[in-house]
């Protein structure tokens, strides 16, 4: 059934479907709104069924997919004053050999949130947005519903003159999103004459190099692999200014949140070296470490005071600077004030958090080319609202200097005319532009056979990497529990991957880029145990990596038993444990740092041959 669309002059876009490929395509068009859905699940999304409201008149959809379905589920929307503002889900198969299905439902409305319907098992996607509503699904049906997607229409009215920074030579280009994006913000406005959602694209040449045409561009998607980066402006239905990309000074965006509290405003500076946060069941408060000029200035503790945990963020300032934030605000409890639930932190180099539950509503400042130079928001017994304060424009970071170089015996590091740096017992080898690396007052240890650990339960089967130079990269996938983990390790040169260790399953991926060889990892922690049934085999559930430049993580549900390699002056140089359908065990190679060991003289000789 395809039902004619309202607001033919302006097109709503089409975002989605998510799923698989098999079934047949069905489209609803676009409606003037959402009054209720009617679906039938058991171990998937049997079938779905909508009745829209166009122009005050209810027109109910085909019914779409099979006739299969142990539960009915009827979500009713108050409407016009609540609408659909967003879905999640899962697909994936139902068993081995089955097609892709849309096993989960979720739907999000201006007032509360329906779900989830089916079973939360395969991989996850979301659509968490502010300024537009749901008005038409389409997608993929046979017996189940193969895959969905949604039509928006922005909840602005279109100005009567569109913003320049929104028009470009690629405005016709705008796709379809994927799952890997993990959030958009409408902006009120228009480009040409048939759109009134308009969402910021920066597109890549064939090179996979963004090109410049579309400004400001931004990604709040990590996977540089994706063909079109679906970014927002620093938009929500609760701040309806749009500032320029172009200001001459910081511009406030914000705050989120709830309206309680007091208003709190800690000014701007020139940059932000550490963020100290305290948590409950909500964001307690926050406390900023600013600089300016070099000097570093204490903001306020901002928020109460009754905290169950505390969080502290470094950043390597000025070589690291904070570009945006995101996070999820909402009560704290029930019929409980609005407060901040969840902040996550987004530099140069990488993300930091989330810190707390991402429960409720969905919020980001989406922003890449700029920096943020202060905080502002409400504050009471919790941090009831934040927002920030964002110097724009393009970064250009200072590099880090070169250590000092020492001629200490215990500190030589030699570079030959290849530019191969010479370290004392092949500690790692520099391929890049010749230079010297230092490592102060340390000599090398060779790696113990057999590091600390495994820590974990005793299932699946036994695994050992070896020892190598040094760690490139991890992929860390999880859901309940750490499902596996792959690693990318450095021979003397050499890009080295290890086979996956762990199941298939796992809703969500991680990627943790070292910045080796200057970067090295230096300790793991977690906490391991059961999932589900007390008596059942423990597995690891959670798992943080110390390096030489901050902590990633963690990764997981910080429950169970706690475990820690031994922080040792040394680096990881492998790993080794158990797995089965999940990381049942970890361990480490470590290779120590000594003081006392002296570099050869034919070493010393080569400085000056």
């Amino acid at each position: 059934m395809q039902m004619s669309r309202d607001y033919s002059e302006k097109k709503p876009i089409s975002v989605g479907p998510w799923g698989g490929q098999d079934g047949i395509q069905w489209d609803d068009g676009v409606c003037s709104g959402v009054r209720q859905l009617v679906i039938n699940h058991a171990a998937g999304i049997d079938s779905i069924q909508i009745e829209y409201d166009l122009k005050g008149s209810s027109v109910w959809s085909d019914k779409h997919g099979g006739l299969g379905g142990i539960t009915t589920d009827q979500v009713k929307l108050d409407y016009p004053d609540e609408y659909l503002t967003s879905i999640q889900g899962y697909y994936g198969s139902i068993n081995e050999w089955g097609t892709t299905i849309v096993r989960s439902l979720t739907f999000e409305s201006n007032m509360k949130t329906y779900g989830p319907f089916g079973v939360q098992q395969g991989k996850h996607f979301s659509f968490p947005m502010s300024g537009a509503k749901i008005v038409g699904f389409h997608g993929k049906a046979g017996w189940y519903i193969d895959s969905i997607g949604v039509y928006l229409k922005s909840l602005y009215n279109p100005l009567p003159n569109p913003s320049k920074a929104l028009i470009s030579s690629q405005q016709n280009m705008i796709t379809s999103a994927t799952e890997k994006v993990s959030s958009y913000t409408v902006v009120q406005g228009s480009v040409g004459q048939d759109y009134d959602i308009v969402l910021a694209v920066k597109q890549k040449n064939e090179k996979g190099k963004p090109q410049q045409n579309i400004k400001p561009s931004s990604s709040s998607s990590d996977d540089e692999s994706s063909k079109h980066k679906v970014v927002g402006y620093p938009v929500s239905a609760t701040n309806k200014s749009v500032a320029s990309s172009y200001a001459d000074g910081p511009v406030s965006y914000g705050p989120w949140g709830g309206s309680g509290g007091t208003i709190f405003d800690d000014g701007t500076y020139t940059g932000i070296r550490h963020v100290y946060l305290t948590r409950n069941v909500g964001i307690t408060s926050i406390k900023v470490l600013y600089d300016r000029n070099g000097q570093s200035i204490w903001g306020n503790k901002n928020g109460g005071s009754g905290s169950i945990k505390t969080d502290k963020i470094y950043f390597d300032y000025p070589y690291e600077v904070l570009t945006h934030i995101s996070g999820y605000y909402g009560p704290a409890m029930i019929l409980g004030p609005t407060v901040i639930q969840s902040l996550t932190f987004h530099t140069t180099k990488k993300k930091y958090g989330p810190f707390g539950d991402e429960q409720g509503t969905f919020f980001s400042s989406n922003l890449k080319e700029g920096m943020v130079v202060g905080f502002h928001g409400r504050k009471g017994w919790f941090l009831d609202g934040i927002g920030v304060h964002v110097l724009e424009g393009k970064l250009s970071l200072p590099q880090p200097p070169p250590p000092p170089v020492s001629l200490n015996m215990n500190e030589l590091a030699l570079t030959d005319q290849a530019g191969t740096t010479q370290w004392p017992n092949n500690l790692f080898t520099e391929k890049r532009a010749p230079k010297v690396e230092v490592l102060n007052h340390m000599v090398v240890k060779e790696p113990v056979p057999c590091g600390p650990g495994p820590w974990g339960g005793d299932g699946g089967r036994p695994w050992d990497d070896g020892v190598f130079t040094g760690i490139k990269q991890i992929f860390l996938t999880k859901a309940e529990a750490v499902c596996s983990i792959q690693i990318e390790y450095d021979r003397n040169g050499q890009s080295v991957w290890s086979v996956r260790h762990g199941g298939s399953g796992g809703d969500t991926t991680h990627r943790i880029k070292f910045e080796y060889p200057h970067e090295v990892v230096t300790c793991i922690s977690g906490f391991y145990g059961s999932v589900g049934k007390e008596d059942a085999m423990k597995v690891i559930r959670s798992l943080t990596f110390h390096s030489t430049r901050g902590n990633y993580g963690p990764y997981g549900e910080e429950t169970g038993t706690f475990f820690t390699s031994t922080k040792t002056e040394g680096k990881v140089v492998g790993f080794h444990g158990r797995s089965g359908l999940y990381l049942d065990a970890i361990g480490v190679h470590m290779q120590h740092w000594l003081g006392d060991r002296r570099s050869s003289k034919s070493s010393l000789f080569k400085m000056f041959t």
